[in-house]
């Protein structure tokens, strides 16, 4: 299983949905064209000035927050 992604993490082409009372997870953050970026920071950088993306917006950055 994959590690959950930031909850702050957003793209145009790939969005994290809730299904019921669980959200369904990022499916690949394989695209090689997707521009990814952080809510926090409106920017494709995260508050702790690394890049958004779902490889790395996970549970190890301080500025992750985990989907309620």
């Amino acid at each position: 299983m994959s590690e959950p992604v930031c909850r702050l993490l957003r793209t145009k082409s790939e969005q994290p949905l809730p299904s019921g009372d669980e959200w369904l997870p990022w499916t690949s953050g394989e695209s090689s064209t997707a521009t990814y970026w952080c809510l926090a920071t409106m920017e494709a950088a995260g508050p702790d000035g690394e890049f958004a993306h779902p490889h790395v917006c996970a549970m190890k950055r301080a500025c992750f927050e985990r989907k309620e």
